[in-house]
């Protein structure tokens, strides 16, 4: 069976706390509601999915019509266990991180250090001198600044590239990790358009897009 998204996951775990505190599922309304989602059909395309990830069954023409399939401590351990893939980060010229929400990797973020993690495929070569190899998947735990040297995914103007920071006042210094790329060195008024996403924590090896130890 299919990992939730995290909106599937928001959706599956509100069904189940209410099933447990009143005894019978919510009613399509009440999600919207309750989750604050603009329509009922976005509920309704997500609860398809979910069902046909395995997690619930719905009974059509019936106002309750949802009925738990697996059950949550399982369906929870499953996000505990594993990292989302979020898309694409650049290791050379920024480019847009687009996010791929349905996608999961089977590694405990244990392995990785902890806390909220998530992963970005590499693509360029700017950091191949940290080990950091066009194709491999990045994996990033989630906070909005970092010390000095550390390598960060930051996002440029909705543009997002990995690298290592170098912050003074007034200064903040982007170093690539391959003689072959420029520094990229952002002033006090630009600085404001930086955002760092998180910390490197580490590199999952890929070859023909499949895990490898």
């Amino acid at each position: 069976m299919k990992n939730l998204t995290d909106k599937q996951s928001r959706i599956y775990k509100f069904i189940v706390a209410w099933q447990r505190e009143e005894g019978y599922p919510p009613t399509q309304a009440e999600i919207r509601h309750n989750l604050e989602f603009r329509n009922i059909n976005t509920v309704r395309g997500h609860l398809v999915l979910i069902e046909k990830k395995g997690y619930i069954h719905l009974n059509p023409g019936k106002a309750r019509g949802i009925q738990l399939v697996r059950p949550p401590a399982q369906a929870f351990r499953q996000h505990e266990e594993s990292i989302p893939l979020r898309g694409t980060i650049a290791a050379g010229v920024p480019i847009w991180a687009e996010e791929n929400i349905g996608e999961y990797l089977p590694i405990p973020p244990a392995f990785f250090g902890g806390g909220e993690l998530f992963a970005l495929n590499v693509s360029g070569d700017s950091m191949i001198g940290a080990g950091i190899r066009n194709g491999d998947i990045a994996v990033i735990r989630k906070q909005d600044c970092v010390d000095d040297g550390e390598i960060a995914a930051v996002l440029i103007e909705q543009e997002a590239t990995l690298k290592r920071v170098y912050s003074s006042p007034g200064l903040l210094v982007l170093k690539a990790e391959n003689p072959a790329f420029e520094e990229l060195r952002y002033t006090k008024g630009e600085i404001e358009t930086i955002l760092i996403l998180g910390r490197y924590q580490g590199i999952i090896r890929t070859r023909n897009n499949r895990w490898v130890s």
